[in-house]
């Protein structure tokens, strides 16, 4: 089967499938809990599942977002509006944001902070979140997660595409600290098969990541500080 990912941008196209299968294919993807602190104070909590880790030395990460959502008209429904999501906002104007790490005990919590609410209702209150103080960053991070990493805002530019920017806008954030539970740390490194680190698949889809296996590249081993083999 083809399926024809432009002719799906056409209205009144004939697809062989009823919805997209991008999403179910690039899976399973990372979900960035993104916390972040409003100009007045309120702690947003949101989560981006196009959010993935872009460079190190420094670290780097990106979480990307599209419009706020809002109610076009009865005959349209909702739709995409031209104000950005609260964490992109919060994160240009406050110069940092968290990335919280998602456990598999934690997905309905998560799921509950998805929801579309005002700028000045924090997800976290609503959903009965706990958080806790960040090391160097005034947003602070959930405290039950596995880890959180700590980020210093970089940019926020829009998406290319053929034609022009896509509405979607890539958010970089700079790593400046991590925060990980000592439970899950082992002989110096991080088991993070331990912390069941949920993911997100296709359509209403999520995976908890069980298993792991380790194989070391064919001319260097990464453990090794990533020196040649002779």
């Amino acid at each position: 089967m083809f399926y024809d990912s432009q002719a799906r941008l056409k209205s009144g196209a004939a697809l062989p499938l009823p919805f997209n299968p991008f999403k179910a294919l690039v899976a399973p993807r990372p979900i960035g809990w993104i916390s972040t602190l409003s100009p007045d104070g309120h702690v947003n909590l949101a989560p981006y599942s196009y959010f993935q880790a872009v460079a190190d030395s420094p670290d780097i990460v990106m979480f990307s977002a599209t419009p706020e959502l809002e109610i076009q008209s009865r005959s349209q429904g909702v739709g995409f509006g031209a104000r950005r999501k609260h964490s992109e906002l919060n994160a240009q104007s406050s110069g940092e944001f968290v990335c919280n790490i998602v456990a598999a005990d934690q997905a309905k919590l998560m799921n509950a902070t998805s929801a579309h609410l005002p700028a000045q209702v924090s997800e976290s209150e609503q959903a009965g979140i706990v958080m806790a103080p960040s090391n160097k960053l005034k947003t602070p991070r959930v405290a039950a997660c596995p880890a959180a990493i700590e980020c210093i805002f970089l940019e926020s530019r829009p998406v290319p595409k053929r034609g022009g920017d896509h509405i979607y806008h890539m958010v970089f954030g700079e790593v400046v600290g991590i925060h990980i539970d000592d439970q899950f740390i082992e002989a110096g490194r991080v088991n993070t098969r331990a912390m069941q680190v949920l993911t997100r698949m296709g359509y209403d889809e999520y995976a908890v990541l069980e298993k792991t296996f380790s194989m070391s590249r064919p001319d260097n081993d990464p453990i090794l500080d990533g020196m040649l083999k002779s």
